[in-house]
């Protein structure tokens, strides 16, 4: 799959100066900020603007391309996520690094992975004190499949390649075409596929969206759906190991972190 070049962001845009008040701080043309120097104020100028957070969710899921880290968060625009980018850049969070080609990876500095347990504590906070506020249209199947992804423990996977797709039901309005998606389960990657990718399907599971939402976020335990809200058809043993290749059958925030500890750094 060819990567796509970021376009690059055109500052003295009226979009810019509307939409990215963090970039308007970045090119020193006015000032966004708290006009504080409390180093909480400090901070949130950097890492609490719209999209942020969710970039370094991204970025410390060792999802370094553009393409990936739009992947996981579609409702960017590239415009904006490139801006993100930029501005991350340049407060010393990320670096690029070049890959073959024109295209390049974004790698946390130290600054940035100083920022994991921070970003971990949010999805905590968000896991036991925000489970309240979602609302329908935030069951989003593809990031659903996105965050299998992100879960998946490759070095559990057998040999041979795994298809799984899914039939969600329930799903909003605004995300339909997202109701069927497929998860492609290899040792060398985990691809999420928005249309037939031409395998072999391997399992068909089917439920509402609600509830395998439920299930990732640990509001309830699949061992209480499936087979009564949430169905698995195909092959019995291999519809017994999924569930643990992508962490279905545990807790996130108590069998496993948040945010997964870092990576070592290639190079």
């Amino acid at each position: 799959m060819d990567q796509a070049k970021p376009p690059a962001p055109d500052a003295s845009s009226l979009f810019f100066r509307l939409v990215g008040g963090g970039l308007e701080c970045f090119n020193g043309d006015m000032h966004r900020g708290y006009d504080q120097f409390c180093p909480i104020a400090k901070a949130a100028e950097i890492v609490a603007t719209r999209w942020t957070p969710l970039i370094l969710r991204e970025l410390m899921a060792n999802n370094r391309t553009f393409n990936d880290i739009h992947r996981g968060i579609p409702l960017i625009s590239k415009a904006v996520l490139a801006a993100r980018l930029q501005e991350l850049e340049h407060h010393g969070i990320l670096e690029r690094r070049a890959t073959s080609g024109p295209h390049h990876d974004y790698w946390l500095t130290p600054a940035g992975e100083a920022l994991r347990p921070v970003v971990s504590a949010l999805g905590q906070w968000g896991l036991v004190h925000a489970r309240d506020t979602l609302q329908p249209t935030d069951l989003d199947p593809t990031c659903l499949l996105w965050g299998f992804r992100k879960r998946a423990m490759l070095e559990a996977l057998p040999e041979q390649k795994i298809v799984i797709r899914f039939e969600f039901s329930g799903v909003p309005a605004n995300r339909m075409k997202f109701k069927i998606l497929w998860l492609v389960l290899a040792r060398s990657g985990v691809d999420v596929c928005l249309k037939d990718p031409g395998f072999t399907v391997d399992l068909v599971f089917r439920g509402e969206i609600a509830d395998f939402v439920k299930v990732y976020l640990g509001h309830a335990l699949w061992a209480d759906l499936e087979g009564r809200r949430i169905f698995v058809e195909g092959d019995r043993q291999l519809a017994r190991q999924v569930p643990g290749w992508i962490r279905l059958d545990k807790i996130v925030g108590r069998d496993f972190p948040v945010v997964r500890a870092a990576a070592q750094r290639a190079g």
